[in-house]
């Protein structure tokens, strides 16, 4: 067996894995990161893979992983047995989530938390955001790199319930 491969075949990766097939007839692996059902009625997957990318280090050059992003249409993903599905955040148009996660992006020296959690309605939400399940957003907020928003203040229910 090989370094980073598990004793089923598939990849080691942080989150479900599908069988993508591609136009040209390949087949790959990659993580589901979202689903959506979009206005049309069809279901497309956010994906991601990691592909070879050259990184200098020590003024030398390096082969690292890179994740590449991607969307694919239900019908090219094909489920794999034994993997967890059901934490895989879901949407649908027109249906708001209950919580969303911002990755903010910060210009100039000041930064700010990692993430910042934020009830799905919240119009305070102003970059980068994905949905997340209740306890995705509720382990979020025990990250020291991640904060409530302080405007719709999500942590009040989620350290409630």
């Amino acid at each position: 067996m090989s370094e980073g491969a598990k004793d089923d075949g598939l990849p080691l990766a942080d989150g479900p894995l599908v069988r993508v097939e591609l136009h040209d007839g390949q087949a790959l692996f990659a993580v589901v990161k979202r689903r959506r059902k979009e206005a049309d009625g069809t279901w497309w997957y956010d994906l991601q893979i990691h592909l070879p990318a050259a990184t200098q280090t020590f003024g030398r050059l390096t082969d690292e992983p890179a994740p590449v992003d991607f969307r694919a249409p239900a019908e090219r993903c094909e489920p794999i047995q034994g993997q967890a599905y059901d934490t895989v955040p879901t949407e649908r148009h027109g249906v708001t989530p209950a919580w969303v996660v911002e990755e903010p992006v910060y210009y100039g020296v000041d930064t700010g938390p990692a993430r910042i959690v934020h009830r799905g309605g919240c119009g305070a939400c102003r970059d980068r955001a994905r949905p997340a399940t209740t306890d995705q957003a509720r382990t979020l907020l025990h990250r020291p790199d991640t904060a409530p928003c302080q405007i719709c203040r999500p942590d009040r229910p989620l350290k409630a319930a």
